[in-house]
C-alpha cells in the first residue's frame, strides 16, 4: 500500500514516521509471540500484547523532544557557568569572567548532545539519553563545583 506524502507538512511527517516505526515494532512483537506459540487470534492475548507495545513505545511529537533538548542545553550551560565561576573565586579572579568561560563549555557540550535528544521518538529513549547526559556531564560538573566551594571556603578561612 502506498500513500501520497506530498500533502503532508514536514512537522507531521516526523510523527507519521514515528507511527510507522511503532507499527514495525508491533509486528516484531506479535511475530515473537507467535513464535513462542501464543494464539494471536485470541483477543485477550492481543490485548496483552497491545498493552505491552503501548507501554514501551509511545510515540511523541517532535516538538516535545526538541523542547527537552533545549531544556537540557540550558541546564548544561547554567551548571558549567556556575561551576567555572566558582573556580574563578578560588583563583581570586572574576566570577563573571570565569562564568562566561563555563557558559562557553556548557554551550559546546549542549551542541554535541542536544541533537541526539531532539531526534528521539519515544519518551523512554529521551529519558535514557537525558539520564546518561546527567551522569556523564552534569554530576561531575556539580562535584567539581562542590570541590571549588570547599577550596574557596578554605581559602577564605586561612
Amino acid at each position: 500500500m502506498s500513500y501520497d506524502l506530498t500533502e503532508i507538512k514536514d512537522n507531521d511527517l516526523f510523527f507519521l514516521e514515528t507511527l510507522q516505526w511503532k507499527a514495525n515494532i508491533a509486528d516484531k512483537i506479535i511475530a515473537q509471540a507467535e513464535s513462542q506459540g501464543k494464539d494471536t487470534n485470541d483477543i485477550n492475548v492481543m490485548k496483552m500484547l497491545g498493552e505491552e507495545i503501548n507501554a514501551k513505545y509511545t510515540p511523541i511529537h517532535r516538538s516535545e523532544s526538541v523542547m527537552t533538548a533545549v531544556f537540557v542545553s540550558f541546564q548544561l550551560i547554567a551548571y558549567y557557568g556556575i561551576v567555572v565561576g566558582i573556580w574563578g573565586l578560588v583563583f581570586n579572579k572574576s566570577f563573571l569572567m570565569f562564568g562566561l568561560y563555563g557558559v562557553f563549555v556548557g554551550l559546546l557540550l549542549s551542541l554535541l548532545f542536544s541533537p541526539v535528544v531532539a531526534f528521539q521518538r519515544t519518551r523512554e529513549r529521551i529519558r535514557t539519553i537525558v539520564n546518561g547526559i546527567g551522569i556523564v556531564w552534569i554530576s561531575p560538573g556539580i562535584l567539581i563545583g562542590v570541590v571549588g566551594l570547599v577550596a574557596w571556603l578554605i581559602r577564605l578561612l586561612f
